[in-house]
């Protein structure tokens, strides 16, 4: 199941996220992964295992398990590096072993202070505060992410963790449209006005915390999971669903891209078992009523000393 981007490029429904997958464990997961079905992985060069998920991909094309146009990589754009795009992704495209992207991202819309082209450091001041870059506009970070657009080596670009008043801007100011816009979003975060907003303007909207983060975001920052909730896991049982199907179907049936990560080859299975059930109308409305505005990934506060969405 595919989505189609509104430069005609499709990109399929459901992928796996790779953030803190450790190097050691991606080449299986991955093969695992083609092997089941996913023909989209989520990348990024702030994940650092950008090199070892090139060797998987590598391994699949050269042992013909897969063929390089049939599957859509994404990757990122790291916070200092909005003044050095062309190089960041020269780096990125080495480390992933690719000729092209099929969709490169702005991770965060800030630049911050450079640290050396692929390193994807977040240098903090004597304060312990990021430090932010305010010479550099996203309006100029924007511009060469276009170029990369006209020089072939993405097919695809896009924005990630914009608000609704950043995204407008982008849209003002594009040449090349941005085709996606990667916020968090699951059942305790539902982030209706923003979804509207980008779809009603062609930007399909990809879920980077689908499943509210689960025990990995409970552990990291503290936050309680969705998965948890008694009133899900009674929905999931009605359809003899687990509850993180459940919750991904939701967000298929939103007309978003949902991308889980998980290291556990069972889970994998697990997460890709989406397609043969449908939530109905008002299960749907059920779900939509839990909305409790809960961000589950707190990484600006917790490693940036600042609240980037205060």
């Amino acid at each position: 199941m595919e989505i189609t981007l509104n430069n005609g490029f499709k990109m399929p429904v459901i992928g796996l996220g790779l953030w803190r997958m450790k190097g050691n464990d991606i080449r299986d997961l991955i093969i695992h992964a083609i092997n089941i079905g996913y023909r989209h992985f989520d990348c990024a060069a702030d994940y650092k295992n950008e090199v070892e998920v090139g060797e998987a991909l590598a391994e699949a094309f050269r042992t013909g398990l897969v063929k390089r146009e049939d599957l859509f990589i994404t990757t990122k754009l790291w916070n200092s590096d909005h003044g050095y795009v062309i190089e960041a992704c020269k780096s990125s495209l080495k480390k992933l072993q690719l000729d092209y992207l099929d969709l490169y991202l702005v991770h965060f819309p800030l630049a911050t202070k450079h640290t050396g082209v692929g390193t994807t450091g977040s240098a903090l001041d004597e304060d312990g505060v990021l430090e932010i870059d305010t010479s550099i506009s996203l309006k100029t970070t924007w511009r060469n992410m276009e170029s990369l657009v006209s020089m072939g080596m993405v097919r695809s670009i896009g924005i990630s963790n914009y608000d609704i008043f950043l995204t407008r801007d982008c849209l003002a100011y594009s040449k090349v449209k941005p085709v996606v816009n990667q916020i968090e979003t699951h059942p305790y975060f539902q982030r209706d006005s923003l979804i509207k907003f980008c779809q009603k303007h062609g930007i399909c909207v990809t879920a980077h915390t689908p499943l509210g983060g689960s025990v990995a975001n409970t552990e990291r920052y503290g936050t309680i999971s969705c998965l948890d909730d008694p009133i899900l896991k009674g929905l999931a049982d009605k359809y003899k669903k687990t509850v993180a199907q459940l919750v991904l179907r939701q967000g298929i049936q939103r007309n978003t891209i949902v991308i889980p990560k998980t290291s556990k080859l069972e889970r994998l299975k697990e997460n890709f078992e989406v397609f043969d059930f449908e939530l109905s109308n008002e299960d749907m409305d059920i779900i939509k009523s839990l909305e409790r505005n809960y961000r589950t990934n707190r990484q600006s506060v917790k490693f940036w000393g600042l609240d980037l969405y205060a």
